[in-house]
């Protein structure tokens, strides 16, 4: 088990490098092989999950191992889905983000034994309002990206520096991960040399890109939307079961919440004819509420939803 998940994290990342590749020497044929091995790490994933699940008798998706996993595969999903229309920058960021979850997980320390189940997840609920859920973040997760690379792709210096610092964070955090893996350097001393260098040249190399189109921004809002809706409303049913009330205003509860009306006030504004620009901003907000929701409340605020953190 532990060599597939090896072999799919660096079958991501090879998917990255050459991909970065083919960009960098604008070959179409470079890109076209980095989009199948994107789809052959996402079967890898796949093959993971499904023999975790087999093994557990149940979703794994109950502990903060096995969520990383599935949110990742939730997002390769996506971009398979997404892959034939996708530039090569969406399908690269894509990898880079998967890479860096997955990497992060091999140096985190998390339990990767499967755990029997704690009374309050042995429920029906569980799977749907589970990947309902994730999958709402996964789709949330490619509108970030996408809005990640039209504002890199801008001209106006400030859109760049922005999205050069989430872009650095998002390295620095890959690059840093995989030094622990191979090396035991110190953490935090690397982290902040590493952004520091990818900041400084992504900012230095950075040149106007053609702008994706602004349905690619746009349908992963419309998909991830009722999503997590459904989520919400099939987590408030289980949630009455499990602890006796619909709603208990849990730091999890209270954050899916906010996460909600930021798409939903995403989805208003984009009714309304707002820019592509101020769209990739709010898709940058969005997403910073979904590491809040994910892990903030997980690792940071105590709560009913703190198991999943273990």
């Amino acid at each position: 088990m532990k060599l597939l998940f090896s072999i799919m994290s660096f079958s991501y990342l090879f998917s990255a490098l050459l991909m970065f590749i083919g960009i960098t020497v604008k070959s179409q044929k470079l890109q076209f092989y980095a989009k199948i091995i994107f789809f052959l790490s996402f079967l890898e994933n796949l093959a993971y999950f499904f023999y975790r699940w087999q093994k557990a008798g149940h979703i794994p998706v109950t502990d903060a191992f096995t969520s990383f996993v599935f949110f990742v595969l939730c997002i390769a999903l996506f971009q398979v889905i997404f892959i034939k229309k996708s530039k090569g920058f969406i399908v690269l960021f894509s990898s880079l983000l998967i890479s860096s979850i997955l990497f992060g997980l091999s140096i985190a320390g998390f339990d990767e034994n499967i755990q029997p189940l704690i009374p309050a997840l042995k429920s029906n609920w569980l799977a749907i309002h589970v990947i309902t859920s994730f999958l709402a973040y996964a789709a949330f997760s490619i509108n970030f990206l996408v809005g990640l690379y039209m504002l890199y792709s801008s001209k106006l210096k400030s859109d760049y520096i922005i999205s050069s610092l989430f872009f650095g964070i998002l390295l620095s955090g890959l690059f840093t991960s995989i030094v622990k893996y191979f090396l035991n350097y110190n953490i935090l001393m690397t982290g902040v040399l590493i952004f520091l260098l990818v900041f400084a040249g992504l900012i230095y190399f950075h040149k106007p890109y053609k702008p994706v189109s602004k349905d690619m921004l746009i349908k992963p809002i419309y998909i991830g939307f009722p999503l997590l809706t459904t989520g919400i409303i099939t987590g408030s049913i289980w949630a009455k079961y499990a602890w006796g009330g619909y709603w208990s205003w849990d730091p999890k509860e209270v954050w899916s919440l906010i996460t909600w009306i930021v798409y939903l006030i995403y989805i208003h504004y984009n009714v309304k004819g707002k820019s592509v620009r101020f769209l990739s901003y709010l898709a940058l907000i969005g997403f910073v509420s979904i590491m809040i929701t994910y892990l903030g409340v997980n690792f940071i605020m105590p709560g009913l939803h703190s198991y999943a953190s273990k």
